[in-house]
């Protein structure tokens, strides 16, 4: 059985980056610098993180295909990476999986609105294809 992993560095199609400051109840639809992470750094752990996942979803008896599970989260004013969830769950322990190694991923750049470091909401797409 042959596994790939493809991971994306984009936001759902639509989706919309929520700004909240600490200090207001604020929310930006838009904000000045978005979030940002070393590509390399942030790929590297999610396919190094997800390998696992993958293969004990392929053993659990997942069937040949492509799925994509959109994991949406939080980074923080120091980088840090909170509220991880995924918006849907293709089975197999992949949802819970792909939440688990985003949470636990590297330090991210956190977005800026007005000079000011903010929180941002991103969702990130892991799409796994399963091959006989």
């Amino acid at each position: 059985m042959l596994l790939h992993l493809n991971v994306l560095l984009a936001q759902k199609p639509g989706a919309r980056t929520t700004v909240v400051q600490d200090t207001s109840s604020n929310v930006f639809e838009k904000i000045d610098v978005e979030a940002s992470v070393d590509r390399q750094e942030w790929i590297g752990h999610l396919t190094k993180n997800l390998q696992s996942v993958v293969e004990k979803a392929a053993r659990k008896g997942m069937k040949p295909g492509t799925y994509t599970v959109l994991v949406k989260f939080l980074v923080e004013k120091d980088g840090s990476l909170s509220d991880v969830h995924a918006f849907n769950d293709p089975g197999y322990g992949l949802a819970k999986g792909a939440e688990k190694v985003v949470s636990t991923g590297p330090k991210w750049q956190a977005g800026e609105q007005n000079g000011k470091k903010v929180r941002s909401y991103h969702t990130q797409p892991i799409t796994v294809v399963i091959q006989k």
